[in-house]
């Protein structure tokens, strides 16, 4: 450990071992003896020496060097002094014995110096096997992994805590057990495995002998070998039960409704995919029901989510007392469910039937009704029915039939059963394509703007209503009645309002002298931030005071809180003027117009068409402009078809014009000419 002091009392002893092989030798040198038995025995005694030394000092050849030199070389020399052929004979011996020595002395430093490498790497080897030892147990008691071994005769031969901790029992106990006497046999093969090379694997459920809890575990067995022969086996056991519950739990969640129980659309659309393989392989019929709850959203306005929450678990529970235990009932999502029937009869109309009865016993049930906190609830469905053929493609394909089956009674009567057929289907595919070619009429710029000018009194330009239209590559000019409700039914209304304010942006910058411009805004649009966020990226603050919006009464009695809320904050924050369009074709519009921030009442042409022959309408259009201007709002009349209209409305006060008589709908370039 410190050289300094190694080398300091090896260099005394090199000097005190050299001194006293010296001192020996100097005195048979001086006091050599003359008689010849006394000469034997000190050269007996010189020799004995020699040999003892290399024992002794042979860790370091320098010191046994010099020490058999020191102790053979000076008597040498005297015995080769004595000068008679007797000592000559024994002074060669001596230098012989003197070689050998050294060889031996040599020889047994190079055996010193091995066996001391090999003491070093022994203790090092011991010291690491000591430390490995350590670690294993360490590993082997604490690590949180039940680990056993066994022999040929599946004697428990050791295990560590946890594993005694997790089948119920002690360590104690369980070494010297017999493993063949488990009451659960489905591990043993795992165990067998290691006798005959292999590695043993089992995963899946196992109930312990000792404690009878029942765990998911998974098992992995690998042999002990010594030289290729198999002497005992170790089994490492995870315990997964926690981990196989929170796994069940999230595909519960993620494949089952966590409201109602029922499966979600991933395993429905899985299995229909299924049962249509099926039907094109074997022929058999399979049908799928696709049910709308009716007026859903009154029991949810009127009683509130949480009510309407309890009613969709009842719902559920109708559905699966209706089907068969083969059949899966589905939560597509809000108030839509889904029925896969499965296995029906192997012929078409047959299975129809069957699908009928089960559908028809569906509606039955749903119609029956439900009390909720002392609340009796009562709604009916629309359901429509597809067979599952090996004409439909896939399981999205099942589900667009069925929906627009179901679509097709709702908007008709409601509270009945309709059966998806070819004409349907023609008019699924038609309906598909226009939405198809709508999508790509936006990403191409085919829709344009139309400008309708508005007038005053003296005929001058104050503004515009800005229309629609759909340049078709192929159909030609199209009007919003021809495409607007495919946009309606496939939610394209957000991305076209977007689009209306992107051109009308356009128009009001290339206008020469500026004018308003009105355009027609849905209830999808006025409800829904998308469209304040349309506003803000679109619309430029040169035209503020210049933009128009017209929402017919109808969007806004359907909550005039919001509506109110909305408008106001679009005047506000945009400066939008903001029209009733359609007017008087409401319920509610008296009992709400005081409250409503709008500027315009834009009168229905229905009423101004025959204002001049029905005393009716004439009466009507009068009243809206009387209440208008006690409101302090201005009025524009649609419909102005002839001179003798104009005259008409003038003399009723009407602030604005718009119609045939002044100008048709009309595109840009002749707007802007005639603004001009």
């Amino acid at each position: 450990k410190n050289k300094n002091a190694y080398k300091k009392y090896y260099t005394i002893f090199l000097v005190l071992s050299s001194i006293t092989a010296l001192a020996i030798s100097s005195l048979l040198f001086i006091a050599f003896p003359q008689e010849k038995l006394l000469q034997a025995f000190l050269f007996f005694m010189i020799g004995g020496i020699s040999v003892g030394a290399i024992t002794t000092l042979s860790y370091s050849f320098t010191v046994i060097f010099l020490y058999q030199s020191f102790l053979l070389l000076p008597t040498i020399i005297k015995t080769l002094l004595l000068g008679t052929p007797i000592y000559y004979v024994m002074a060669f011996a001596l230098t012989l014995f003197y070689i050998m020595m050294l060889q031996l002395s040599y020889n047994s430093y190079k055996h010193y110096r091995t066996l001391l490498l090999l003491k070093r790497k022994y203790d090092k080897k011991s010291q690491l096997l000591h430390i490995q030892q350590q670690r294993f147990e360490h590993f082997f008691n604490n690590t949180p992994v039940g680990i056993f071994f066994y022999n040929s005769n599946f004697i428990l031969l050791n295990c560590n805590k946890y594993f005694a901790h997790a089948v119920g029992s002690t360590r104690e106990k369980l070494i010297g057990f017999n493993i063949k006497k488990i009451l659960d046999k489905r591990i043993f093969p795992a165990l067998q495995a290691v006798f005959k090379q292999k590695i043993g694997f089992y995963r899946g459920e196992y109930i312990t002998t000792h404690s009878h809890k029942k765990y998911y575990i998974e098992l992995f067995t690998a042999p002990v070998t010594i030289h290729h022969n198999t002497i005992e086996g170790v089994g490492v056991v995870f315990d997964l039960t926690k981990l196989y519950h929170y796994q069940k739990r999230i595909e519960k969640l993620a494949f089952y409704d966590e409201l109602t129980g029922l499966a979600k659309r991933t395993i429905l659309i899985e299995n229909i995919n299924l049962f249509l393989a099926k039907a094109k392989r074997e022929h058999a019929y399979s049908a799928l029901i696709f049910i709308d709850l009716d007026n859903f959203k009154d029991i949810n306005d009127s009683l509130g989510h949480n009510i309407g929450d309890l009613f969709l678990i009842e719902i559920a529970k109708k559905l699966k007392k209706s089907i068969r235990q083969i059949d899966i009932a589905a939560r597509l999502g809000g108030d839509e469910f889904a029925i896969l029937l499965t296995d029906l009869a192997t012929n078409k109309n047959s299975a129809m039937k069957e699908a009928l009865q089960i559908a028809q016993r569906v509606l039955n049930e749903i119609k029956k009704p439900v009390k909720i906190n002392d609340k009796e609830i009562k709604t009916s469905a629309s359901i429509g029915i597809v067979l599952l053929t090996e004409e439909i493609q896939d399981a999205y394909e099942a589900l667009r039939y069925a929906d627009s089956a179901m679509y097709r009674i709702k908007k008709a009567s409601k509270d009945n059963i309709q059966i998806y057929n070819k004409e349907l289907q023609r008019e699924l595919e038609i309906l598909y394509t226009l939405k198809d070619e709508l999508e790509n009429a936006l990403k191409k710029d085919e829709l344009i703007l139309y400008l309708q000018p508005q007038y005053d009194k003296n005929k001058k330009i104050i503004g515009a209503e800005c229309l629609l239209r759909w340049m078709h590559p192929a159909r030609g000019l199209l009007v919003p009645h021809q495409f607007l409700p495919v946009a309606y039914e496939f939610n394209l209304i957000p991305a076209i309002t977007q689009k209306v304010l992107q051109l009308a942006r356009d128009i009001f910058e290339k206008m020469e002298r500026k004018v308003k411009l009105a355009i027609n805004v849905s209830g999808t649009d006025i409800y829904s931030k998308v469209f304040l966020e349309h506003l803000t990226q679109t619309i430029t603050p040169q035209m503020y005071g210049y933009l128009e919006i017209e929402i017919t009464e109808k969007v806004l009695v359907q909550d005039v809180n919001k509506a109110i809320a909305t408008m106001q904050e679009l005047k506000k924050r945009y400066q939008l003027q903001i029209s009733i369009d359609d007017f008087g074709t409401g319920y509610s519009s008296l009992q709400y117009l005081k409250k409503l921030p709008v500027d315009y009442l834009k009168i229905d042409k229905s009423f101004v068409i025959d204002m001049l022959q029905d005393r009716s309408d004439y009466e009507i259009v009068q009243t809206i402009v009387n209440m208008a201007h006690i409101f302090g709002l201005k009025t524009i009349a649609e419909g102005v078809e002839s001179k003798a209209h104009f005259a008409a409305l003038y003399k009723l006060g009407i602030d604005y014009f718009q119609g045939y008589y002044l100008a048709k709908p009309m595109p840009i370039q002749e707007f802007f000419k005639l603004l001009d």
